[in-house]
């Protein structure tokens, strides 16, 4: 799906394809970031190390919408999991992330925006912005 950016200290820009199934089509109607996103790395831009392999699902659960991203970086493959709601409120982020909570509120149709906070300070954030099979990731702190 699209392109991901990350500003500030770090710069991170990956382009992430859709993998489409019947019920990720009617789903991506009314939440287009709905589904699988793989990284497509020839047309991403990092400032560290580039993932070997990256993938992000946004699937809607019973108690709201749950997000996993798994990687692989050299050897090892991490996968982080979290569930939100787009509420602005703050949900406890993954252990292995370096954030306490997120939350996320809709921007606009396309558009997510996530804050990351560490002891209740925002430290990063994140928008997600989908226009049709690209996802456009920024992050910034």
């Amino acid at each position: 799906m699209g392109r991901m950016k990350r500003s500030g200290a770090v710069v991170l820009a990956a382009a992430l394809l859709a993998v489409a199934t019947g019920t990720h089509v009617v789903a991506q109607a009314a939440d287009p970031w709905m589904g699988t996103w793989v990284l497509d790395r020839g047309n991403s831009t990092f400032s560290g190390n580039v993932p070997e392999r990256r993938s992000m699902t946004f699937e809607k659960v019973a108690n709201g919408i749950r997000h996993t991203t798994v990687t692989l970086q050299g050897e090892v493959t991490y996968k982080l999991t979290y569930v939100f709601q787009i509420d602005g409120k703050d949900y406890t982020a993954d252990v292995q992330m370096p954030l306490s909570t997120v939350a996320f509120k809709r921007a606009n149709a396309t558009t997510l925006e996530r804050s990351g906070k560490y002891q209740a300070a925002v430290v990063e954030t994140v928008t997600y912005q989908v226009a049709g099979k690209i996802m456009t990731v920024t992050q910034s702190g």
